[in-house]
């Protein structure tokens, strides 16, 4: 067995041994065919030799090459020899515009990637080396990451609730060709590394080398800064999520009052940790300057600031996430007598019960406006909007809330999961929320 083999079995062991699984995990090699995948996937043969660990590879065809089929056919012959299952996809790139196809495909392999892993209890490997983790600095570098972006790739770590290891993380590109030599593995040759129009090529083909030339330990360093930010990231992570659990009322309500009473840097730490937890892009340093300055509103004011997904908002002195609504809300809904309507558009489902003696006409109607209403033990009757600032009910829940008319008149309304009957509502009727989940 080869020194590097020995390295990436030895690491495998040392990863394995420090994770639990309920049931033995399998091994799962993205396998592109390249050398680097190609003495993964060697090293991965000897180690399932050595502890009878179950191996599969993985290979993503992406479509973007002539020679694409031809890989498939070589990955298939290179796994057959060494008795390992091939599982491979096909997968649609989208190379129109060159939003930027290499994100477009690597967020395609990735999805595929962990999908059969979620599906078969996988453990990740993937061949990155040392020139590929400064690859990667450098283009953090280029966008203004901070520590979290110069940690650059782990070589340990979980990614949408898949373990993903890079036992090659550590070598050099040289070693690995030259160890793939020596043990007469075969691989193929994606042409496309050499268009420089790709940032990660131009890195790899006209920056780094000439860098590399001038400090040949520049690499190993570079895995070194890496390390040490992703040390530093850790630590402000670990203190940001204790911060953001005392700001927290729900997972998508902070307390502004408490997250005023840290430093703008720790401010700034724990939305990151809020958006990080809801599984979204960071927000860059304008927005988070946009949501700070949303704390410091007026009391009356309810600013917001949008994204992709939705909008952060501010209400009575809270943060809101607001994920954009894709549900359709009724106008209006007919309610039949002692039968159950649900609720399905508010944010805790619920079912509202009408329990009536006789025949009785009931309606649900939302987005209702100009109404005045007497709640019961109210002393006087308000327009409803007034009601709701009262009642502190957010702006954006306002337009959603069911309110229940007999005939034309509103005897009752849903607020914070709780009915508000008003003095109209007739003795004979009985009215029940129940909750749907």
């Amino acid at each position: 067995m080869s020194e590097i083999v020995n390295h990436i079995c030895e690491f495998i062991t040392t990863a394995l041994a420090n994770t639990s699984f309920e049931a033995p995990p399998l091994l799962v090699v993205a396998y592109s065919g390249g050398v680097d995948s190609s003495l993964l996937l060697h090293a991965l043969h000897s180690f399932r030799e050595q502890t009878s660990t179950a191996v599969h590879a993985v290979h993503v065809h992406h479509g973007l090459s002539d020679n694409a089929d031809t890989w498939l056919r070589h990955c298939q012959s290179e796994c057959d020899k060494l008795t390992i299952p091939l599982n491979h996809y096909h997968v649609a790139v989208n190379d129109g515009a060159r939003k930027s196809l290499e994100a477009e495909a690597r967020d395609a392999r990735y999805k595929v990637l962990h999908e059969f892993c979620h599906a078969n209890n996988g453990v990740l490997l993937l061949g990155q080396h040392a020139e590929d983790q400064l690859e990667t600095v450098l283009l953090q570098l280029k966008r203004g990451a901070g520590p979290q972006g110069l940690s650059g790739m782990g070589a340990q770590h979980w990614r949408n609730g898949v373990l993903t290891l890079r036992p090659m993380l550590a070598l050099q590109k040289s070693d690995i060709v030259d160890a793939a030599n020596r043990l007469d593995l075969q691989w193929v040759n994606d042409e496309s590394n050499a268009d420089d129009r790709y940032d990660r090529n131009f890195l790899r083909n006209q920056i780094i080398p000439a860098l590399s030339e001038r400090w040949p330990q520049l690499s190993k360093t570079a895995l070194r800064s890496a390390q040490l930010c992703a040390e530093q990231t850790a630590l402000v992570t670990e203190q940001a999520e204790i911060y953001l659990c005392q700001c927290l009322v729900t997972d998508t309500q902070l307390k502004g009052a408490e997250l005023l009473t840290l430093s703008k840097n720790w401010q700034r730490a724990v939305l990151r940790q809020w958006f990080t937890k809801q599984s979204v892009l960071l927000p860059s340093q304008a927005q988070l300057a946009q949501i700070e300055n949303m704390l410091l509103a007026k009391q009356d004011a309810t600013p917001e600031v949008s994204f992709s997904w939705g909008k952060v908002a501010r209400f009575n002195g809270y943060l809101y996430w607001l994920p954009k609504r894709t549900i359709f809300i009724p106008k209006n809904i007919n309610v039949n007598n002692n039968a159950d309507t649900e609720l399905f558009w508010l944010n805790e489902p619920l079912t509202l019960r009408v329990t009536t003696e006789g025949l009785l006409s009931f309606t649900i109607k939302t987005g209702v406006s100009g109404l005045r209403v007497k709640p019961q033990g109210a002393q006087i009757s308000k327009l409803l909007k007034d009601w709701f600032k009262q009642w502190k009910i957010p702006t954006w829940e306002r337009a959603e809330v069911p309110i229940l008319f007999l005939d034309d008149v509103a005897v009752a309304l849903i607020v914070n999961q709780n009915i508000v009957a008003l003095n109209t509502l007739p003795s004979n009727v009985t009215l029940e929320l129940v909750s749907t989940e």
